[in-house]
Formats: C-alpha cells, structure tokens, sequence
C-alpha cells in the first residue's frame, strides 16, 4: 500500500492517507480475527460443554466490550463469509474516500449545481459529453503560471495513470454499482451493475488499467447475490489511488491549484536567501516545494518570477 505522497491539492494528499489508514486498520483486523478464530474454535474443541460466558470470560474480559458475539463470530460463521465483510468494509470506505476527495477538489471552484455536476462527472468515463472531460472544462482554463509545472511527465509520480484514466473510471463504475447494490438493495445484483459490468469486462486487463493485477471480481448476475473477493478490494484500492493522483496532476495547473499553492507554499527565508550560483538555487527551491508538501515540480521561467514577485525566493536570484 503506497504512503501518503505529495500533491497539489490538500483533499488528493488527505485522501491518499485515508486509503492508506484503512488498509493499516484492516489488515491486522483481518490478521487478528484469524487469530481469534483459531483460537475460539480450539477452545471449544477442547470444552465442548463450554457457555457463552465462559468463552466471554476467556477471550473478551478486560477489552471493554460484552463479547457476546465472540463464537458466532468465530465458530457458527465461515472465514469466507468473514473475509466478504471485510471485503465489503474496504469497498465502501475506499469509494467514500474517493467521494469526499471529489467533493472537496470541485468545491475549491464551483458550487450550487455546477458543483453537483461536476462531482457526478468525475466518478463516470466519458461518454456521450459528459463525464471527467466535462468537469475538468467547468475547473476553468490552466494557469499560466502552473503550466508544466506539476504536470509535466518529467515529474508526474509513480501513481499517475492519465492514459488510462478512461478505464480506470470504468472500472470504478463497476465496484461503485456493486456497492450499491450491497447497501441499497440487499446485496442482489441490480441492472446498473450487470451493465457497469459488461463495460468492466471489456477492459478488465492489467495494460488497460495499467495495473500489476486486475481486482479479482465476480461476473454478477442480476438478482441473484453479489460476490466480494478480499484480494479484490485491496486491488481496488490501487485503482483508486491511481485515479486520485492522475486527477490531482492533470489538474495541477487551475486557478484552484494556484490558490493552494499561495497558501500552502512557504518561502525561503535567512541565510538560505544568500547569493548562490543556479544549481544551488534550485536545489533550495525544489527543497522549499517538497518542505510545503508538492509534488516535484519543473521550475520553469514563468513559474520563477511568480516565486520572486510574491518574495518566496530573493529578487537577485536568476
């Protein structure tokens, strides 16, 4: 799982923290309850005639909690079925994360509904004039000052996925509609999800997604249950970070951007401002933009003298 990383946009770096607290929440939860069954189950084995409270007593006294679940949770329940509610836990709060990173990066520019439109946008491919195409037209024309700056494929990160973003999004579409269909209809395939599928399938390889593995899924049939694959969701998690950081890059460049920049950015400031030949110069720039939490960044003439005209290098420096 990636750490947090340096972007642009505050909500891109909170959110990538997000995905990388949930995966360092549930996975010694999953290590844990494996654990607990193994020893629940061999407890038992050895006190068949043992009572709900003495499996209390034994396993959940001191923690805080009644612990009444302790064997339903660990002998009457398959580990299969476990690992689809941890599954399930990582899918929605992974598509929350994603959500709330959507919401706060479109509402940096717009509101009301412009704002409502392009936060739908940014969830859905292009097709049919809408979609992420359309939201970043309504983010507004690049900043001059930022061209090249954030975005130039000298210094995009590893994350960044934008000749994919296209499928990536597809592939988003199909686990979202299966989260739908978990919470808002009883966990049964809906038509929505049947379609996001046939669409996923399409595309459903590792250099379509640019991805080291596919998420692991199931083809779902509609109202018949839905399936979760534990290896999936975290699959999908890097499907995720990638359309994070590839929104975060391809809009590096916006007025919203610039307005991040001017509050984030530090300056340089002391002995540091002292005269120094250009390598020197540069390596004292690239640090102050790592320091305030960017990405690397090409340092190009224009964005200089925004540097020197809002006093953040000295005006001497070339």
């Amino acid at each position: 799982m990636a750490d947090a990383g340096n972007f642009v946009y505050q909500c891109a770096r909170d959110a990538h923290a997000q995905i990388t607290q949930l995966s360092d929440f549930v996975s010694p939860t999953i290590v844990a309850m494996w654990n607990l069954r193994w020893q629940v189950r061999g407890f038992v084995a050895e006190h068949p005639d043992a009572k709900q409270s003495d499996l209390v007593a034994r396993f959940a006294l001191g923690s805080g909690f009644k612990g009444n679940e302790v064997k339903r949770a660990c002998v009457d329940n398959s580990w299969e079925d476990q690992e689809e509610r941890f599954a399930s836990i990582l899918l929605t709060n992974s598509i929350a994360i994603y959500e709330d990173f959507v919401e706060q990066l479109v509402g940096l520019t717009l509101s009301g509904d412009a704002k409502r439109r392009a936060y739908k946008d940014l969830q859905y491919p292009n097709a049919g004039g809408k979609g992420f195409q359309r939201a970043y037209v309504a983010l507004g024309a690049p900043e001059p000052i930022l061209s090249g700056v954030f975005n130039s494929p000298a210094v995009r990160g590893r994350w960044f996925s934008g000749s994919n973003l296209q499928n990536l999004l597809i592939c988003f579409r199909f686990f979202k509609e299966t989260r739908n269909a978990l919470t808002h209809n009883g966990g049964r395939a809906t038509a929505d999800l049947v379609e996001a599928y046939d669409q996923f399938r399409a595309i459903a390889t590792e250099t379509d997604l640019s991805v080291k593995e596919v998420p692991q899924h199931s083809e779902p049939i509609e109202g018949c249950r839905v399936a979760l694959s534990l290896r999936g969701m975290y699959g999908f998690s890097d499907v995720i970070l990638r359309l994070i950081a590839t929104h975060d890059a391809n809009l590096s460049d916006r007025s919203a951007a610039l307005g991040e920049v001017d509050r984030r950015l530090g300056k340089i400031r002391g002995p540091a401002r002292s005269r120094v030949d250009l390598d020197r110069q540069q390596k004292r720039i690239d640090g102050l933009i790592k320091r305030s939490g960017f990405p690397d960044a090409v340092i190009t003439g224009v964005f200089k003298d925004f540097l020197r005209d809002t006093d953040r290098i000295p005006q001497y420096w070339i």
